[in-house]
C-alpha cells in the first residue's frame, strides 16, 4: 500500500510518500495530493518540522529510495554529510572509490528521491560555490544557511 501527504514548510510545500514501512519520497510539491497518511509519515512530518524549527539535526527514519546500485551508493555517502557541513561531487566520487565518476555522482545527486533527509543540498562545487539544486539555488542557500553551513 502507498501513503502520501503534503506538508507546508519554510521552503514551500513538501510531498512525502511511504510504503508504510519506509519513506520512499520527499520532494518539493507543485500540486496537491490525495492525503493518505500513516504513522511513519506523521513521524516524518514531526521530524521535518523539528528540523525547520532548529530542534533536530539528524533524522531517524527508515528510508527506501528507489534507484540503481550506483545511485544507492552515492545516496549512502550523502547521508554521511553531517548537519552544517558540505561536500563536493568530487569528494563523493572519491568516497565511493570511483574518482572519475564526478558527473555520474552529480546525476545521482539530482535523482535523489528523498531530498532534505538524504541531504543533496549539502553538495557544493569543488570551487566552494553553490551549484545546481532541483529546488533552486535560493532554496539550497536557505537550507545551508539554516544549518550554519554557508558561507
Amino acid at each position: 500500500m502507498s501513503f502520501e501527504i503534503t506538508m507546508n514548510s519554510p521552503i514551500g510545500p513538501l510531498q512525502l510518500a511511504s510504503d508504510g514501512v519506509a519513506l520512499t519520497q520527499l520532494s518539493l510539491s507543485t500540486h496537491a495530493l490525495r492525503e493518505n497518511s500513516c504513522a511513519l509519515l506523521e513521524e516524518a512530518k514531526r521530524q521535518i518540522n523539528g528540523y525547520f524549527q532548529g530542534q533536530l539535526r539528524q533524522f531517524d527514519l527508515p528510508l527506501k529510495p528507489h534507484g540503481t546500485l550506483f545511485q544507492q551508493q552515492v545516496w549512502r555517502q550523502l547521508q554521511q554529510i553531517k548537519f552544517g557541513e558540505t561536500s563536493s561531487y568530487g569528494e563523493i566520487a572519491n568516497r565511493i572509490h570511483n574518482p572519475k565518476a564526478v558527473r555520474a555522482v552529480g546525476m545521482a545527486n539530482r535523482s535523489n528521491p528523498i531530498a532534505l533527509i538524504i541531504p543533496c543540498h549539502r553538495i557544493i562545487g569543488a570551487n566552494r560555490k553553490l551549484v545546481g539544486y532541483a529546488g533552486g539555488i535560493s532554496i539550497k542557500k536557505w537550507l545551508l544557511e539554516h544549518e550554519g553551513g554557508w558561507p
